[in-house]
């Protein structure tokens, strides 16, 4: 594959370390970008914001089928209340009518993100899908190739599924309750006359953690009726049919998701899955599953904090081709709302002046949104709010105009306080420095002075050589010189705003001046 590096804004991690020619079939490549018409940046289809997942970057199987194109944007009920998952999808996959325009608009969602905690969720969502099967059969009774739609359902399994055998009877019971009526159809989708569902499989968590019990998520979750203190007590109440399919994950906690994924593998190349993925691992595991793959991971799921803070983590995922999408953005920016309230406020005065949505501009959690999946990255705005649903859907992001270098930044640090919640944009952003050390992370962008600017350019700088840099500002008069960036590393970027007229040099680890 041809390989360069972009030279625009860096402004992610993930993209400080990006390596993707966008003509290939690598993942975090967003179809709707590269318009010729600077001037409309904003005109993608919504049904054009997918991403091609890679294929295995080890273990090419010979005549196999190419990467499959995901959405970039899905409805998440994982966590939904279970009386709300059929209004949800209904209003998500339905054309529905706007009381204002007095019109019906498709909202273009067409990806669900569901979870294996309950199997009454699954019900839901077979019965909502099988509605869905119904009305389009009756819009479209002579249906042609032209005519078809494409929905893609992400399935979990559960850390009480881990190992082979209960990986296939918890997938095997995904699809009997999503997709009764086509289950058992062989071929990379399950089809009707008028639509095609593509599954994707992902894991949950590599193992599991007595700690998970303890969190708000799980005391708060409608998905578990029954509610557990530790792992072993988990097991014991498990029902009989899962327990006596195949051992119990807790006997062999650090390979029992190894045998998950060699069924994931499985199904995979018989053609019942998409493709597959994990989520919730961290880099230890992640790399015990580059070892042992032999096909992908083509997705991985992850927090926002993940995202923007685990930089190694990231490059190796996008090293291994694997699409990220964020499970938590919408949910981590309101928490923004209480925790980093200064961050919070930038999003939403940049939402108010970045085009407008009945006039009224885009809310922070919009801007969020918008701004991932302009970096192809994937999100599930899990809401039970109709409106919520119309605004953080395909079709209104596709509209939202391409952010320039400077807004990349400007979110990206926004972002980067809220996740770490110390509630100001000049407190602490990444890595345990802060600006009164006089030295900025990475990813912070200063002055020559340390504060922050709001006007100047942003200076990219890409380190070839082979040992760590470090930039400084001399000042024009003294010529004192003054610290403004922490070591770049060798093949990696580093941004500075700065004012045009700035004098800056380069010094290596060993003191000696590389530029100026």
């Amino acid at each position: 594959m041809n390989m360069k590096r972009s030279r625009l804004y860096l402004t992610l991690p993930f993209l400080l370390a990006l390596q993707v020619d966008l003509t290939s079939a690598a993942a975090l490549r967003a179809t709707p970008p590269q318009s010729n018409d600077d001037s409309h940046p904003n005109n993608a289809p919504a049904s054009q914001l997918t991403v091609k997942l890679s294929r295995s970057t080890r273990h090419r199987v010979k005549g196999s089928q190419e990467g499959a194109i995901i959405p970039l944007v899905g409805v998440g009920v994982g966590n939904s209340p279970h009386h709300k998952i059929p209004f949800i999808l209904a209003s998500a996959l339905s054309p529905v009518s706007n009381k204002q325009t007095h019109s019906v608009e498709d909202l273009q969602y067409r990806m669900v993100d569901t979870s294996h905690t309950d199997s009454a969720l699954e019900v839901l969502v077979g019965r909502s899908l099988s509605r869905l099967l119904l009305s389009e059969g009756k819009a479209k009774s002579s249906p042609s190739g032209n005519t078809r739609e494409e929905y893609h359902i992400l399935i979990k399994i559960h850390h009480t599924h881990l190992g082979y055998e209960r990986t296939m009877l918890s997938i095997q019971n995904s699809l009997s309750d999503i997709l009764p009526e086509l289950n058992g159809k062989s071929g990379t989708s399950s089809s009707s006359n008028t639509i095609d569902f593509r599954v994707h499989a992902v894991i949950q968590y590599p193992r599991c953690y007595d700690s998970f019990f303890m969190t708000e998520t799980y005391k708060n979750s409608p998905n578990f009726p029954e509610k557990h203190s530790s792992c072993h007590e988990e097991e014991d109440a498990l029902d009989d049919a899962s327990k006596s399919a195949g051992p119990s994950p807790l006997i062999d906690s650090d390979n029992a998701w190894k045998r998950s994924w060699r069924a994931l593998e499985e199904l995979y190349h018989h053609g019942t899955l998409e493709s597959i993925g994990v989520s919730n691992f961290g880099p230890f595991d992640m790399n015990g599953l580059y070892e042992i793959a032999t096909e992908g991971p083509h997705i991985y799921q992850g927090s926002l904090r993940t995202l923007l803070l685990e930089e190694d983590m990231i490059e190796e995922l996008i090293r291994h081709g694997v699409h990220f999408q964020c499970i938590d953005a919408a949910s981590a920016v309101l928490t923004g709302k209480a925790t980093a309230p200064e961050a919070y406020a930038t999003l939403e005065r940049m939402g108010a002046k970045h085009g407008s949505v009945d006039e009224d501009g885009y809310s922070a959690v919009q801007l969020v949104l918008g701004w991932l999946v302009q970096r192809g990255v994937g999100v599930f705005p899990g809401t039970t709010s109709a409106t919520h649903l119309a605004e953080n859907s395909p079709l209104t992001l596709a509209s939202m105009p391409k952010f320039s270098p400077r807004e990349n930044l400007d979110i990206e640090t926004a972002l980067l306080t809220i996740v770490n919640s110390k509630g100001s944009i000049n407190k602490e952003i990444g890595g345990g420095i802060t600006e009164n050390d006089g030295i900025a992370p990475v990813n912070v962008e200063l002055t020559a002075n340390g504060s922050q600017l709001d006007g100047g350019v942003v200076a990219t700088f890409f380190n070839i050589l082979q040992r760590n840099v470090r930039i400084f500002h001399v000042h024009p008069e003294t010529g004192r010189q003054v610290q403004l960036s922490r070591a770049i590393p060798p093949g990696r970027s580093g941004r500075l705003i700065v004012e045009p007229d700035d004098v800056l040099i380069a010094y290596d680890a060993y003191g000696v001046a590389v530029k100026k």
